[in-house]
């Protein structure tokens, strides 16, 4: 264990850095860690309400962040760190950013989403001394380091007992479609499979179901391990970095139906566990695919996408 003091602040609604936390604490002698997606903040009074208002519609950037944080900035920069890692830095202000890095003698910031989607990213690069992205667009783009997500719990080596075909949950927007093509595909291959929408009313379909509650992660987990196959309409046109359904399913040892094509140039990619739609409108799902085993992957290459890995890659100088 190293006589280091980390700080490690992340925004994660589903846990998927709880093990990141868990890996820093075997490592290093002293770790602070926040999760900001827990954090909420309520308007002082009514002036202070209309200044965020107005203040948004001629900047573009959320004030109401500034006083969510701000706390947490304070209470941080009291101290020094000898490595800091922030995931979704673009939540926080320019002036936040600059007392955390002065606060710190290593800044490094993990982006899992694309600078397409959340245009931000690009202007606190300058910040870190190091910047990883998922997104291969972004790391060639803004000559950033190249990173992909991770396999967030540990090795779970028994999940080939299931007892449903096909699971998927996703949020509702322009993907619905494709997903209701996957559906009708494992339809005709009389697969069973529960494909969840989240909408804020339930919805009659026969095709799809529409859940109203956000499911936890681990409500998602014992789903994936229930199913055979794992389905990943990821958001394609707006970010190729692969999601972490993809490492759920590596980790849990089953098999991946994605729409995202990039997956072929991964070492791990081997079409009899992953299924990559190439036709968004055109999607036909092989039975021979549904129906053969999974097949382990090489341990040299699992071990690359390990969250043991992920923080041996993000913390080096």
């Amino acid at each position: 264990m190293e006589n280091k003091k980390i700080l490690f602040i992340t925004f994660d609604m589903s846990g998927y850095y709880t093990g990141v936390y868990e890996e820093l604490k075997l490592r290093y002698s002293h770790v602070d860690f926040y999760n900001t997606a827990t954090i909420s903040y309520k308007y002082k009074n009514v002036f202070e309400k209309i200044h965020s208002f107005f203040y948004k519609i001629f900047t573009g950037k959320k004030l109401k962040n500034f006083y969510k944080y701000n706390d947490l900035i304070n209470s941080v920069t009291y101290n020094s760190y000898d490595i800091t890692l922030v995931v979704r830095p673009d939540l926080f202000f320019d002036s936040q950013l600059e007392l955390l890095k002065k606060s710190t003698d290593y800044f490094v910031a993990f982006y899992h989403d694309s600078i397409n989607n959340i245009n931000r990213k690009k202007d606190v690069i300058s910040f870190f001394d190091k910047v990883y992205s998922y997104e291969k667009r972004d790391v060639k783009g803004y000559n950033l380091n190249f990173l992909p997500n991770f396999i967030y719990f540990e090795e779970i080596k028994n999940c080939q007992e299931f007892s449903k075909g096909a699971f998927s949950v996703m949020s509702n927007d322009y993907r619905l479609k494709t997903l209701q093509n996957v559906a009708l595909s494992l339809k005709e291959s009389d697969l069973d499979y529960n494909l969840c929408v989240m909408h804020k009313t339930k919805q009659d379909c026969n095709l799809i179901n529409y859940i109203t509650k956000r499911m936890s992660n681990d409500e998602v987990i014992e789903n994936i391990k229930k199913a055979k196959v794992i389905v990943d309409i990821h958001k394609y046109g707006v970010q190729d970095g692969l999601t972490f359904r993809v490492f759920e399913a590596m980790g849990l040892r089953k098999k991946l139906i994605t729409t995202n094509i990039d997956i072929k140039t991964y070492d791990f990619y081997n079409p009899n566990n992953i299924y990559v739609i190439e036709d968004i409108n055109k999607i036909n799902i092989p039975t021979s695919f549904l129906e053969s085993e999974y097949e382990e992957i090489p341990a040299e290459i699992y071990s690359k996408y390990t969250v043991k890995s992920w923080v041996e890659t993000i913390l080096k100088k």
